[in-house]
């Protein structure tokens, strides 16, 4: 087998010569990409159509039965769905873009195949555990076993239908990660409306209060930790084993197995009678976060799923980068691959531009890097079913934002002095002076401070703060300030590192037994 011709420079305007070959995923779904033409888009329409009948139907039924409840839960939980898809979206992928169509898709899977295949898949879990161990046991570590199998599998193979459906979309091993994230949101919204509607008829009929609770608590505890998390670390080792074809096949399905049994364990000691312990045990303590035990135990267990996505993320957003830069250096230069990396690294370009060029130089570097990151993600994946690139010439998108990008690095050159602009007459690929990066001229780049002994000495006073607002949540907003301090300080350095993600747990403990105390008062 001949290997793949690698990628040719950005090809000039149509005229000139044909252009280089598209890429080889381009080419293994021909000149255009057609959506019916794939078998699975008509197993995903089938199978989430059967599904989302039942589940709407079921729903449509508890709300009939608990009006006054549904019609304040179900609004208030569709708000946090729409809160977790802007962040996964926007704020956890600042590099690609997802199509509508698409992320739709993936939220009704895990709202309704998911849902099913999980009430089903648990209801004979949990049956076979009863009688093969004993129901007290059941009773105990039900939840434990047969949400992580059930549901999970149902989660997953919501993955598996965006890879089949859209594989030109999935580009990245964060891809997967943030298709999976979609699927558990969906997943969450409605298992959380279900459980807000039953709560609502426990004790007194059609308790809107009681539903409301039900849902506030679910929604902040344990938060990330919860679906979205579960089915991003599995959809990350579904792509990781499907897209990165350079790795060995036991070394890609080693991945697998080992993203989808950490999706599971999480899952599992959420669930587990332990976790729930840890909150007694903690609760004990007088003065104690009553939540802080069960956060504990459930956040240990998903810091090497955290961990993981957060490197994928990076190291995705820069390959991205990276290629556009390799294909377009008159738009984006290589050394600003770092910077446009991240959502924060950007904001911290732009503050330093504000406070050294004034406001106006700020506007127009904040167009410079937004026309960056949309070139990057038009050239990543299709547009309108075309490759970016190709022997039919440039995509429009792709044309119009590379334009946008060459007219904003110009528009910046006087407003940053030592910024060489861009001058190109033929277009995309041609011989241009080498743009020098601001951030060589102190125009845009990232300072970080050197921790010196009182950084040192005010970070293990935070992480001081942060262990002991676990025992008393009033001390945490101690902790919370002198993160925010050392944030403010811009300070890098393991130990600092430590006291603010401390801080910030403390403090999330804190809310969550404020949260707790108020819902639900002894």
């Amino acid at each position: 087998m001949t290997p793949d011709p690698p990628i040719a420079p950005w090809p000039v305007p149509p005229g000139s010569h044909p252009g280089p070959p598209p890429p080889a995923a381009d080419r293994a779904y021909g000149r255009r990409w057609s959506l019916g033409a794939a078998p699975a888009f008509w197993l995903l329409g089938v199978a989430g159509g059967l599904s989302a009948l039942g589940v709407a139907a079921l729903t449509v039924l508890a709300a009939i039965t608990t009006p006054r409840a549904a019609a304040v839960a179900v609004p208030l939980a569709l708000v946090a769905a729409a809160l977790w898809l802007v962040a996964l979206l926007v704020l956890a992928d600042p590099v690609e873009r997802r199509p509508a169509w698409l992320v739709s898709s993936a939220l009704a899977w895990g709202g309704s195949v998911a849902i099913a295949a999980g009430a089903a898949g648990g209801y004979v879990v949990d049956l076979l555990v009863s009688k093969v161990m004993t129901p007290t046991f059941a009773a105990h570590w039900g939840a434990a076993i047969a949400a992580p199998y059930a549901e999970e599998i149902g989660k997953g193979s919501g993955v598996v239908m965006v890879l089949l459906v859209a594989r030109p979309y999935m580009i990245t091993v964060w891809s997967g990660a943030l298709y999976g994230a979609v699927v558990g949101v969906g997943f969450t919204l409605v298992e959380d409306i279900s459980y807000a509607l039953t709560a609502a008829d426990e004790v007194l009929p059609d308790d809107a209060a009681a539903a409301v609770s039900s849902l506030v608590l679910r929604m902040a505890v344990p938060g990330l930790v919860g679906h979205p998390l579960f089915t991003a670390t599995a959809g990350a080792g579904i792509a990781y084993a499907w897209l990165r074809r350079d790795r060995s096949r036991p070394h890609r399905l080693s991945v697998l197995v080992a993203s989808a049994t950490v999706a599971a364990l999480m899952h599992a000691v959420v669930n587990s009678p332990w976790a729930f312990g840890a909150t007694e045990l903690l609760a004990a303590i007088p003065g104690a976060s009553a939540m802080a035990g069960y956060l504990l135990v459930v956040t240990v267990a998903a810091l090497p799923a955290l961990w993981w996505l957060h490197r994928l993320r990076r190291s995705d957003a820069r390959m991205l980068l990276a290629r556009a830069a390799a294909l377009a250096p008159d738009a984006i230069h290589p050394e600003e691959v770092r910077t446009l990396a991240g959502i924060r690294t950007r904001q911290d370009s732009g503050r330093r531009i504000r406070r050294m060029h004034g406001a106006e130089a700020a506007r127009r570097a904040a167009r410079l890097r937004r026309a960056q990151v949309r070139l990057t993600a038009v050239l990543a994946q299709p547009c309108q079913g075309y490759a970016a690139f190709g022997p039919w010439g440039l995509a429009p998108p792709v044309r119009w934002w590379w334009h946008e990008a060459v007219s904003a690095r110009q528009a910046l050159s006087p407003a940053v002095p030592g910024t060489v602009a861009a001058t190109s007459e033929t277009g995309p690929g041609a011989a241009t002076e080498p743009i020098r990066d601001p951030s060589e001229q102190g125009g845009n780049s990232v300072t970080v401070a050197v921790p010196d002994r009182r950084t040192t000495v005010a970070a293990g006073t935070v992480l001081v703060a942060a262990v002991a607002g676990v025992l008393s949540s009033p001390v945490s907003l101690l902790a919370v300030a002198g993160a925010a301090m050392l944030r403010w300080r811009r300070s890098r350095g393991f130990l600092v590192l430590a006291a603010e993600a401390s801080a910030v747990f403390s403090g999330y403990c804190a809310l969550a037994t404020l949260l707790t105390n108020a819902l639900y008062p002894q």
